[in-house]
């Protein structure tokens, strides 16, 4: 009906036979689901009604079986809500932080602000118990405040009393119910029941259908009631009805036909009753399951009448169902308790209308007279469910397992058992496998396996499963809903709206497709709508945690923090081993430099993940940040804790673990001139390929928000502008950078990232450490099914660095300008659970020029002329142009605990050199002047290819074994081939908890181009980055201890031991640079974390490195460039005033500066950062300084007579704005 006044709320379930009636209107009308609701509306229930509503303030509300609840106003921004309950039964939930709700009774008012409660009036007595928050509960003669935990009572006349719950349990309270059409497809419709009935369907499936007789007909489709798809019934009634000489009364829809036979004679007319009554059971429960409920009663009643034993319990328990929910207001006698098949429609009955509880006390004493009755042990398995009663489901499916293992039954038991509480989802697949394979008929089954498919990702298969749900029983809404947010999982948001709709037609109050809805609009953007109907969703189920984290998700994406806050509490209130709730608060407080409830919520989020066995569920990532696991630690500059976590958790099917593993920072043994961007740690010379392997996986991800989260996907376009002053040396710079975000869900789930920058910092007297270079990326990911993902990305890179010429007869007028760039494609196709190939093309270009002048003098002696001056001025260009194309292939595929990564991959390319010299000499006195200039330019190409196979094996979380080989090829020119086997082994275990022990040996040869798909760690281990040139390559053992002493320290001490042939090894800042021909270093660093609390991490890590290889002499010295000696230690403060502080001591040792070169002297720097960020993100202002105190140091010595030295980096301050819109 509609409503002149703007609406206050509204109805969003109902059972059936509620009303309501209109404000200043004495006739009550139907009250119906989406029915708007205003102030001075008044709402009843009757004998099975129940009522959820959800108000505009957020209050919703749960009107319990014969109650009255009458709305006087609701708030509209300001004021209280007052609604008045005279009788009966309600629970709500009112936001914190939003308007007040005052709820009167006879006996007293209750004043509430942001809580859950419950209230019952019965009679002069009202009860109130607190499950969140608190109340005020007074009347004239006194009053009582009433927190968390505790109850209340009033009586008319009489001061309220307080009580304290020894356990309060918010399920019980809460007024959700079981659907009442389960009934239909719960109930039995033959006589037979277990091992008996399985092994009748199988002689009937063996008779040949020409000598099938009616009574087989009639066998077939009672026993199949259930088991089988619904067309076999239907087409079994059929054929028995025309036999009998009748018409079948359930009549399908056009799309569904069977065909006839042959009718047999000889059938008496009391047999002919029996078969006609028996399938008029059959045909009544289908026509309920359908909701066809008047003509599901008639044919119950008929059925009743004309059939004995069970299936007369049957028809007489159905024709109660359906007579109530095809009449509601027709009050009919309640089923009695009895025998094991009359209990089972006693406590269905009883947890429909009057709650879950009364029907579990029915079930108990059921199991007790009857434990080897499988329906009743299922029925009573489902509620210890809902009433999260773990260890009472576990009993009962224990008995199940012992009584019949086989049955469709106790699969189904066995599998809820093991997908909601166990986390054992492999063996909830097995399961529901099982129970489809005896009962292809039934949708629960297929619903589960498709919900299990779904938790342990595989969504393929999920979809499928789910699919079959709906086929089997079209006119369930939950399958339905279910796929819908499987495919919202996948922003396939246009096929999720379309099943969303029909499950809301099939069933207007079913919370799984309100929280459906609620997430579609959510990833179309509309967030008034998406809190619209997640609250109606936790209005029609409040106990569902994931309908309250979907509010939170909402409400926090909506701006609403604290609102959020509350809702994730009453989520974990509800399921304290949902590791997703920990993930998504981890994920706010990172959002929100919450730095403390980051890391605690990360920790526990761990903890329920090994309490759950193993399987992980995170929200939307992106090739930047990573998990929010590691961004926790990542957030205090606690690194090695977050990849101590994050290693734990990796998965090679995961997205989220290849983009972890590019965040970690890791050692570079040769010291080098630090820089801005260097100043928090430096990162993996192979992070670019971590990130391209993990966008296979997720193309989405490689797009996200700029300056905030989006727990959830949704159509957005970031942009964000920056710049900086750059003092180095002396002299002013500046960078620019512009970055462009944006993600759609049409026509196709599609990411896109666009980013731009350029740094002129360039210093032309003859200084160091500027650089003139500009950089671009476009990155675009595609995902337009669970199947199939595309990649498509393109990048940029041109650098010309400030170089010196140290030699004293060269001017500072060398110049190295480098350009690089990468097209690639790839596709990425899941062909089933743990099956994935991955195909790319790379195509790059490196072009590389040099210049360089060199001046030389001289005095000759002329027997005739005498003495004069004589200068010989040289020059050279280089030019190099290295153009290639891989093409990569690659197989992961994961059997029971192995997982095996297998490859190929080809590279072609060419490469063009140019070399231009020349030569002038001049001797001023004579006036004399002579050049000579020479050019050469030579072509050639190269082949290489790679061959990889990878074995992984886990079979828990203490204890991973990683072997692999890679036979590499590379084909230079004549005489140049060479093939390379590059074989890697690695074992990490867990001997105690928070304790991880991992080595592992390795060999790596350099290709052509670094692209590839291959495997990049062992074990989580990556080998020093080391200057090793093409065909060069590097022996590693590496061993690495991770230890968790405390919740606020952390340890890791890593060792290495490197033997490297064919380096190339620069002078820093020059165009110089040497080779050698082997190297051994062996670095090994011992690192602390430690959360002090308050937003404040501490990190330290020392080092000592030993290396050797040949000088020019033969003999053994030390690698050039390594420290014998380092350390780095600093202290971050993190504050949610969106502060950031980060101050850094650095120590770098002796070490050599060129093969049997000069000893360089130790030294401290001091670095530090800081920015700040406005509370709307839409500015973030940024200061750097590297070496704070301009501490003075050598990179390269000065050779007197020769050379000048290289001065390390002296002070350098950055200051930065960025502009986000």
């Amino acid at each position: 009906m509609a409503r002149s006044t703007p609406r206050a709320g509204a109805i969003v379930s109902a059972k059936g036979g509620e009303e309501l009636q209109l404000q200043r209107e004495p006739r009550w009308h139907p009250a119906v689901v989406r029915q708007e609701v205003i102030g001075g509306d008044t709402l009843r229930t009757g004998e099975i009604g129940t009522l959820g509503i959800t108000f505009q303030d957020q209050t919703t509300i749960r009107v319990g079986r014969q109650s009255t609840l009458v709305v006087n106003q609701v708030a509209a921004g300001t004021g209280t809500t007052e609604l008045t309950v005279p009788n009966g039964n309600v629970w709500a939930r009112a936001s914190r932080g939003g308007t007040g709700v005052t709820v009167k009774t006879p006996a007293a008012s209750a004043a509430i602000r942001g809580t859950d409660w419950s209230l019952s009036v019965q009679g002069d007595r009202t009860s109130l118990i607190v499950l969140e928050g608190t109340v005020e509960f007074s009347n004239p003669q006194g009053s009582v405040t009433v927190q968390q935990g505790e109850g209340a009572t009033a009586r008319i006349g009489e001061r309220p009393t307080k009580t304290v719950l020894v356990r309060s349990d918010d399920r019980e309270q809460m007024l959700f119910y079981m659907e009442l059409r389960g009934l239909f497809r719960g109930l039995p419709a033959t006589r037979l029941d277990g091992a008996a009935r399985r092994s009748e369907r199988a002689r009937l499936a063996a008779i040949p259908i020409p000598a099938r007789t009616t009574e087989d007909w009639v066998a077939i489709a009672e026993n199949g009631m259930g088991y089988d798809p619904r067309e076999i019934v239907l087409q079994a009634v059929a054929e028995a009805r025309r036999r009998l000489g009748q018409r079948p009364a359930f009549i399908p829809g056009p799309d569904e036909d069977w065909t006839a036979a042959r009718r047999d004679t000889g059938r008496t007319q009391a047999n002919r009753s029996s078969q006609s009554a028996r399938l008029d059971l059959v045909e009544a429960m289908l026509a309920g399951s359908a909701k066809r409920y008047k003509e599901a009663a008639a044919l119950f009643a008929r059925a009743a009448r004309g059939t004995t034993g069970r299936q007369q319990l049957t028809a007489r328990c159905g024709y109660y169902a359906a007579a109530t929910m095809a009449e509601p207001k027709r009050v009919l006698p309640m089923p009695r308790v009895g025998g094991a098949d009359q209990n089972v429609c006693a406590a269905y009955v009883l947890g429909f209308g009057k709650g879950l509880e009364e029907a579990a006390t029915v079930l108990r004493q059921t199991e007790k007279a009857a434990p080897r009755h499988l329906l009743s042990s299922l029925l009573s398995a489902q509620v210890s469910l809902l009433l999260n009663r773990r260890d009472e489901m576990r009993a009962t499916v224990e008995r199940m397992r012992a009584t019949d293992p086989d049955s469709p039954e106790t699969l189904l038991a066995s599998g809820y058992l093991k997908s909601s509480i166990d986390s054992d989802l492999d063996g909830a697949v097995a399961d529901f496998k099982r129970g489809t394979e005896v009962a292809p008929g039934d949708g629960a089954l297929w619903n589960g396996l498709g919900l299990a498919e779904n938790a342990r990702d595989a969504p393929l298969e999920a979809e499928r499963a789910l699919r079959q749900a709906i086929a089997v029983d079209p006119d369930d809404p939950v399958a339905y809903a279910n796929l819908a947010t499987l495919l919202l999982d996948q922003s396939r948001v246009d096929e999720a709206g379309r099943l969303i709709e029909k499950a809301l037609a099939l069933d207007p109050s079913l919370d799984a497709a309100y929280t459906a809805k609620g997430r579609y609009y959510l990833q179309k953007g509309d967030m008034a709508k998406a809190l619209e109907f997640t609250l109606a969703g936790s209005a029609a189920n409040p106990a569902d945690a994931q309908s309250l984290l979907a509010v939170a998700i909402t409400q926090y994406q909506s701006g609403d923090l604290e609102v959020a806050g509350q809702a994730l509490d009453n989520a974990d209130r509800l399921d304290k081993n949902d590791p997703v709730i920990s993930i998504a608060r981890t994920a706010i407080a990172v959002d929100q430099l919450d730095a403390d409830a980051a890391i605690t919520n990360a920790r526990e989020a761990v903890r329920r993940y090994r309490n759950r066995g193993g399987y992980f569920a995170a929200l939307a990532t992106t090739k930047t940040g990573g998990s929010y696991l590691g961004q926790a630690y990542r957030l205090l500059s606690l690194e090695d804790w977050g990849r101590y976590y994050t290693d734990r958790v990796a998965d090679p099917f995961s997205a989220t673990s290849y983009f972890d593993q590019s965040a970690a920072r890791r050692a570079r043994p040769l010291f080098s001139r630090p820089t801005l961007d260097q100043i928090e740690g430096g990162t993996a010379d192979v992070a670019g390929n971590l990130i391209l392997q993990g966008l296979f996986f997720d193309p989405l991800a490689v797009s996200g928000r700029i300056g905030r989260i989006d727990l959830l996907r949704r159509p957005f376009i970031d942009t964000e502008f920056g710049g900086s002053l750059v003092r180095r040396n002396g002299r002013n710079g500046w960078q620019s950078e512009a970055t462009v975000q944006a993600f759609s869900n049409e026509p196709v789930p599609t990411s896109v990232s666009l980013s731009y920058s350029r740094i002129e910092t360039g210093d032309r007297r003859g200084r160091a450490g500027g650089e003139d270079g500009q950089s671009a990326a476009a990155f675009v990911g595609i995902a337009p099914s669970a199947a199939d993902r595309f990649l498509l990305w393109g990048t940029v890179n041109s650098a010309k660095p400030d170089l010196i010429a140290p030699a004293i007869n060269l001017f500072d007028a060398d110049t190295n300008s480098v350009k690089t760039y990468q097209a690639g494609a790839g596709w990425s196709h899941t062909f089933g659970y743990r099956n994935v190939l991955t195909g790319a093309v790379v195509a790059t270009r490196a072009d590389q020029s040099q210049r360089r002048s060199v001046t030389n003098s001289a005095v000759i002696v002329d027997p005739t002329f005498g003495p004069f001056f004589l200068l010989l001025d040289t020059r050279e260009r280089k030019a190099t142009k290295v153009d290639s194309v891989t093409a990569a292939l690659s197989h992961t595929f994961g059997f029971g605990d192995f997982t095996l990564r297998s490859g190929l991959e080809g590279q072609n390319g060419r490469i063009r050199n140019y070399i231009a010299q020349g030569a002038t000499v001049s001797i001023p006195l004579l006036e004399f002047l002579e050049s000579n200039d020479t050019f050469d330019a030579t072509r050639s190409s190269f082949r290489a290819g790679r061959a990889y196979t990878n074995l992984q094996w886990q079979p828990s979380d203490k204890i991973q074994i990683e072997g692999g080989i890679q036979v590499l090829g590379a084909d230079m020119g004549p005489a140049r081939s060479k093939t390379y086997a590059d074989p890697r082994i690695g074992i990490a275990v867990s001997p105690i908890d928070n304790h991880w022990l991992r080595a592992a040996w390795r060999r790596d040869t350099e290709l052509p181009n670094g692209f590839t798909l291959s495997p990049v760690t062992t074990v989580g281990l990556v080998p020093n980055a080391l200057p090793t040139q093409l065909g060069g390559s590097k022996e590693t053992v590496a061993l690495r201890w991770d230890a968790e002493w405390t919740q606020n320290i952390f340890t890791a001490v890593e060792y290495q031991s490197q033997r490297a042939r064919n380096l190339r090894v620069d002078f820093p800042d020059t165009l110089d640079g040497f080779d050698l021909n082997k190297a051994r270093i062996d670095y090994v660093t011992a690192t602390a974390n430690i959360w002090l609390t308050h937003g404040i991490g501490v990190f330290g890590t020392i080092g000592m490195a030993n290396s050797n290889t040949i000088d020019a002499n033969g003999l053994e010295v030390d690698v050039p460039f390594v420290p014998r000696r380092f350390a780095r230690a600093g202290l971050t403060f993190v504050h949610p005033s969106r502060i950031k502080f980060l101050v850094i001591e650095n120590y770098i040792g002796e070490r050599y500066d060129s093969p049997g070169g000069v000893k360089l002297d130790p030294f401290w720097t001091t670095d530090l950062a800081a920015s700040y960020e406005t509370p709307d993100r839409r500015f973030l202002l940024g200061l750097s300084l590297l070496n704070v105190f301009d501490r003075r140091y050598d990179q390269v010595a000065a050779r007197v007579g020769t050379s000048e030295a290289i001065l390390g980096a002296g002070r350098t301050i950055a200051a930065s704005l960025k502009v986000r819109f």
